[in-house]
């Protein structure tokens, strides 16, 4: 069977995708990350008690620990604005069609045709189904806009093309 779907990599499409990518294929880098972020937060807070009194030792150690607090609960966001300010042009909307060898994304840039075997996870959300290809590349596909099928019809062949299990997140 043939599935189709027309795909609009807005702001929270890619998200999603930083968010599955950070999940899956870099989830030991990210542990690894959040950790040390975590113990430099701590430090910080150490300084702040130790300089209690100096007000600009202060201010400098409650501004640091506020702006890696907020890269850490942002860090998705951030990443995805990025990415759609690196994006090509023309690569806003991608119209995909998942034939039972491959599949063919088609976009107002480009035109290019993935393996199945080429993905490394399946992660799903409320409204997208995201393929994850690499740790710098992921494909979101809207639940919403799945052509010719229903939704657990295209997981189960998704899953069995490309041997992964879809991760709920």
């Amino acid at each position: 069977m043939e599935f189709t779907c027309h795909t609009t990599y807005d702001q929270k499409a890619l998200t999603a995708m930083a968010r599955a990518v950070r999940k899956t294929v870099r989830a030991e880098r990210s542990r690894m990350v959040r950790y040390h972020g975590w113990t430099i937060i701590g430090l910080l807070a150490v300084s702040l008690w130790l300089s209690w009194g100096t007000l600009w030792q202060m201010v400098l150690s409650c501004v640091a620990i506020a702006g890696l607090l907020l890269v850490h609960s942002k860090e998705n966001d951030i990443n995805s604005y990025f990415v759609k300010h690196k994006a090509l042009p023309g690569t806003d909307f991608a119209d995909t069609s998942f034939y039972p060898d491959h599949s063919l994304v088609k976009t107002a840039a480009a035109e290019s045709k993935w393996q199945y075997d080429k993905i490394l996870a399946l992660a799903e959300t409320r409204k997208h189904l995201l393929l994850v290809m690499g740790t710098n590349h992921a494909m979101a596909i809207e639940k919403a806009a799945l052509e010719s099928g229903c939704i657990p019809e295209f997981c189960r062949f998704i899953e069995e093309k490309s041997g992964r299990k879809i991760h709920n997140r």
